[in-house]
């Protein structure tokens, strides 16, 4: 017995060099690589470019967290009617649209909708779920619930909702937003084939008070409670609906196993035949706008009705792309040196209004009856849009791109877009400076359909204007603190609406000139988040923006218990210069010009504290804590005061199980 312990002690001594030298095998960031489960991953819908999914972690942090508002979550350059989802207008515009295809026109609503360009879809490897609450003044509730669950091998459901209420603090101005997407995936195991789906749904239901009637009422504070404010439409309100169905699958026409190793490559280069991509694409919009009152003047014209409005526009879209494209499926995403992407789409357009009521008459035995014909007004429209993109990369440090579009069809037959793009890193892709982007764009397009043709009980016009042109040039220098950039663009037949909200064509050249400086530094504990911009419009006055517009938001970090928990008390500061600010009229969602009154050079102020727990993060905040002691000008569209001073309080929790 004592012999046997005896061998087996020495057979185990012969071999532990040898168990050593097999673990010495195995790679060393073996480990490392371990992805943490609980950590989740998306992508967007731009699949063509690149041969692994461009994945992107999700921020868990509490660094911006207090911004709950779907319009400002990415930047504060807006002006709104003073409530929580509300018409909106662009202080830091790009005048024109850059790509070809139909556009409608209105805007004031889009960054409240679940568009098909924003859906992110999740890559998770335990379920994912993630519950957000906000309650604000004025009974103002939020909430967001966030799912994604693998199904089987390589498919996955998620889903994004979203509510939204505020009734605001005057009379008719409560907003109501609701929001839903259910999105699926499915990866093949080689990641040869995949496809993306989503279910998208819309519908935002706002009262319109057209804005008070005095504002010296407001201003001097001859009143305090804003539920006796006199208001300009006691009885108005916008719907909007959206619903849509979008699908996008690819297929590499060379098998790869991207499931390998990097450190496994082909013993031989291949040709590669590229990646097809087809995607397909319903839409279906409804403005509705209703007002039971037209008895107040605030209308100059009634073309159907002088007793109610109920003016309703249905835009139904499909369209259809399908794109080749030569990614590059080197494992270590390196780029190609020449990578290239033909794309052919296909628009069908269908646009129903309300129209002059034409009537039938028809009489039989003994009798007579008059029968409605068509009370809409139908457009239709068929547009195909070959684009083409390049990109050269001798090195990895430099980038040339160049873009261009033509529409072939009705309406927009004609319309062309180029974009060229050079980008250099200042060193090396580890150890560098920054990087140098120099842009050129030209754009020569129909103007949106809405400027041409529009019917409604209030508003109406058939116009056939020359195209808009917009040439400009763009130059940034992006480092890992700021972000600093100019602009110059000259813009001709500019489209636009004149102080009777009735469009117009300014046939003399528009100058828009523009400078930025974006800031994320850290100091310390400090961070400093800033946006600052100046621009000046050079030539007819037909396009009103403040010159400066800036906003910063000073973050300290502290963590507690040993980093179980962090806390984010921080200040925010929003300004802009006087001017002319556009006015905004209901009836079409639209803003346009006035001459009346400047407003701005007031400087707004929020207070607010971020806490993280593990995986719960809550803000409390207290938003324009300067309105009682800095005087009663805070309009950012004449007639909509601002939201007063008001505590607002948020949580969020995330599940993996």
């Amino acid at each position: 017995m004592i012999h046997m312990h005896t061998r087996l002690l020495l057979i185990s001594l012969l071999l532990l060099p040898a168990s050593y030298c097999i673990a010495q095998v195995v790679p060393p960031d073996s480990v490392a690589h371990v992805r943490d489960s609980t950590n989740v991953f998306f992508f967007t819908n731009d699949i063509n470019l690149e041969g692994k999914l461009k994945t992107h972690q999700l921020d868990t942090s509490i660094t911006g967290f207090q911004k709950y508002d779907l319009l400002t979550r990415n930047s504060t350059f807006f002006a709104t009617l003073g409530n929580v989802g509300s018409a909106y207008n662009n202080l830091f515009p790009s005048p024109l649209r850059q790509t070809g295809g139909f556009h409608f026109g209105m805007q004031s609503f889009d960054n409240y909708l679940f568009l098909n360009d924003s859906v992110r879809y999740y890559r998770v490897s335990k379920t994912y779920t993630e519950l957000e609450y906000v309650q604000g003044a004025k009974k103002e509730l939020n909430f967001i619930a966030r799912f994604s669950r693998n199904i089987y091998r390589g498919l996955n459901l998620g889903f994004n909702f979203h509510v939204s209420s505020s009734p605001g603090a005057y009379l008719r101005q409560k907003t109501n937003l609701v929001n839903f997407t259910l999105t699926t995936q499915f990866l093949s195991k080689t990641k040869r084939y995949g496809l993306i789906a989503n279910l998208i749904m819309n519908r935002i239901k706002n009262e319109e008070n057209g804005g008070i009637k005095y504002d010296s009422v407001f201003e001097q504070n001859l009143e305090s409670n804003r539920q006796i404010f006199t208001i300009n439409l006691p009885n108005a309100q916008n719907r909007i609906k959206s619903t849509g169905f979008y699908i996008k699958q690819f297929f590499d026409l060379t098998r790869h196993d991207l499931s390998q190793p990097d450190s496994i490559k082909h013993q031989r280069k291949r040709f590669e035949l590229g990646r097809v991509t087809y995607s397909f694409e319903y839409n279906r919009q409804i403005f509705n706008y209703i007002d039971n009152d037209l008895t107040t003047g605030f209308y100059s014209n009634f073309y159907f009705d002088t007793i109610q409005t109920t003016d309703s526009i249905t835009i139904q879209k499909i369209e259809n792309i399908i794109t080749w494209s030569n990614p590059s499926f080197d494992p270590s995403r390196k780029y190609r040196r020449i990578q290239l992407e033909f794309q052919l789409k296909y628009q069908y357009i269908a646009m129903t209004y309300p129209a002059d009521q034409f009537y039938d008459l028809s009489f039989g035995q003994g009798r007579s009856s008059i029968e409605l014909v068509d009370p809409y007004k139908k457009y239709y429209l068929n547009q195909l849009i070959p684009s083409g993109w390049i990109a050269f990369r001798p090195f990895n440090t430099f980038t040339l791109e160049a873009y261009a579009d033509y529409v072939i069809g009705t309406y927009n037959e004609g319309d062309f877009s180029f974009k060229a793009k050079v980008s250099q890193i200042l060193g090396s892709m580890k150890r560098n400076l920054g990087v140098l982007t120099i842009a050129a764009n030209y754009n020569y397009h129909e103007p949106d359909w809405f400027f041409q043709h529009y019917q409604s009980n209030n508003f109406k016009w058939d116009n056939s204007w020359d195209k808009e042109g917009l040439i400009s040039g763009l130059a940034t220098y992006t480092t890992r603190y700021f972000s600093l950039g100019a602009s110059m663009s000259r813009i001709s037949n500019y489209v636009y609406l004149d102080t009777a909200a009735i469009p117009q064509q300014e046939t003399k050249g528009i100058g828009y000139l523009r400078g930025w400086l974006n800031t994320d530094i850290d100091l310390w504990r400090f961070k400093f988040k800033g946006e600052f911009a100046y621009q000046t419009i050079q030539g007819p006055n037909v396009i009103r923006l403040p010159a400066f517009i800036g906003n910063l938001t000073i973050y300290f970090t502290q963590p507690l218990f040993k980093g179980a928990a962090v806390i984010q008390p921080g200040l925010t500061f929003f300004y802009n210069t006087k001017y002319y600010a556009d006015s905004y009229m209901p009836a079409t969602r639209m803003f346009y010009l006035q001459d009346k009154k400047e407003i701005g050079n007031y400087l707004y102020m929020d207070v607010f504290l971020n806490v993280k727990i593990q995986r719960a993060r809550l803000f409390v905040a207290y938003t324009h804590f300067n309105a009682s002691f800095m005087g009663r000008t805070y309009f950012m569209v004449p007639n909509y005061p601002m939201q007063d001073a008001a505590f607002k309080f948020g949580v969020s929790w995330r599940f993996h199980d």
